[in-house]
């Protein structure tokens, strides 16, 4: 029986993360062909080679190490089925004590690094039909939250810059959409104090957190063949919209 991801080319960025490395192993399982970027987490990256997909050391606040890393996606492949745009920073604080280099920072990482790797890799994008592209966004980007004003501005970016690049790339046949994956348990969640993990698991009507493995498999299914038509949409991984 044919893999759903069967003979498919995907990059993702942030592969080491809790989703990042649940994607990589089912997409691998699927037959995929998986290129991921990680930075410093290299046990979790070794992990990841070891299972067969391709590690790539890339600090997505740096234009040198971008620029080097769209190289070698070059150099490694003749076409591009799915980009997923995972990786993600935050540097949380209000915007009183909020300094210029941490907006720039987490803008960088997770607004202006999407807009960029989408750009110089749309000629290989360009070569398959569809291709498909997938920003993972956050509930933040709809609500708002206390003391991430850069955060959610960069993840309410993503949405916009989703949609707009569907209405330019689809007569293209590429597929561009927003995923929210809900409130997951992670390196970037673990540290929160604990009144803020009640209040957002609370915004759950399951009362819990969001299970990354079913998140992938989720992303797995629209990276495959039976999802051909679907584009400019945000995917809420959770049991209501939470822009109420």
């Amino acid at each position: 029986m044919k893999k759903n991801l069967s003979d498919k080319t995907v990059v993702i960025t942030g592969g080491t993360s809790r989703l990042g490395h649940s994607f990589v192993h089912r997409a691998l399982r699927e037959g995929a062909r998986v290129h991921f970027t990680f930075y410093q987490n290299k046990s979790k990256a070794e992990d990841l080679i070891r299972a067969g997909a391709t590690g790539h050391e890339v600090d997505l606040a740096s234009m040198e190490s971008l620029n080097r890393f769209i190289q070698e996606i070059r150099a490694a492949m003749s076409g591009l089925d799915v980009l997923i745009h995972n990786a993600a920073a935050c540097r949380d604080h209000t915007v009183q004590n909020l300094s210029e280099e941490d907006w720039d920072y987490v803008m960088n990482v997770n607004l202006k690094a999407v807009y960029y790797l989408t750009k110089k890799l749309l000629p290989l994008l360009f070569k398959k039909k569809p291709a498909k592209v997938f920003m993972l966004t956050s509930r933040v980007a709809l609500r708002g939250a206390y003391g991430t004003a850069n955060y959610a501005a960069a993840k309410a970016g993503l949405i916009a810059l989703a949609k707009s690049l569907a209405m330019e790339l689809g007569r293209k046949k590429i597929l561009v959409n927003a995923v929210n994956p809900g409130f997951m348990h992670s390196a970037m969640t673990v540290d929160l104090p604990r009144t803020a993990i009640e209040r957002n698991i609370e915004l759950n009507p399951l009362k819990e957190y969001s299970n990354p493995d079913e998140v992938a498999a989720f992303l797995s299914y629209l990276c495959g063949d039976e999802m051909n038509q679907v584009t400019g949409q945000v995917f809420h991984w959770e049991g209501r919209e939470t822009i109420l």
